[in-house]
């Protein structure tokens, strides 16, 4: 058997677990989640503040309409970031971050921050009901944690 007999099967192997994970992660159901909004057309700023293991606040209201800049400032002595999503897909996505934690991540509803890093996220809330967002890295997601309450206009 030659190097070949066993590179092939493994590349294969490789990229079908990549490519059937990434699948698992219903990102045409995120449509709930809003979309990014125009700068535009902001009705209002939210703060927001990581520290390690936890946003500042970690409940936030929003009318359903609304496009919000987020200005996200990580205070914290770790890497973070902010996804918003559903909890199903923030925890499939932190598992994978978890399995492929150099992979690149540039998700239209992810902000990613080195300490002492400020950043902004405009984004429009089109649905009524409750977002979460989240750290999805390896040893944040338990614990940084938040909701997007979307009342009704």
């Amino acid at each position: 058997m030659s190097k070949f007999d066993l590179i092939i099967p493994l590349v294969t192997l490789v990229s079908l677990s990549t490519n059937s994970f990434s699948s698992a992660i219903d990102f045409n159901h995120e449509k709930d989640i809003g979309i990014p909004g125009e700068v535009s057309k902001v009705s209002r700023t939210i703060k927001l503040t990581q520290v390690d293991n936890m946003f500042l606040p970690a409940e936030i209201a929003v009318r359903e309409g609304e496009i919000i800049r987020f200005v996200i400032k990580n205070g914290g002595n770790k890497k973070h970031e902010m996804m918003i999503g559903s909890m199903t897909n923030l925890k499939k996505i932190a598992k994978a971050r978890r399995m492929f934690p150099d992979q690149d991540h540039t998700e239209a509803h992810l902000v990613q921050l080195e300490p002492g890093e400020q950043k902004e996220l405009i984004w429009q809330f089109t649905s009524v009901g409750t977002i979460d967002f989240a750290c999805p890295l390896p040893g944040h997601f338990k614990k940084m944690r938040g909701k997007i309450i979307v009342e009704k206009k």
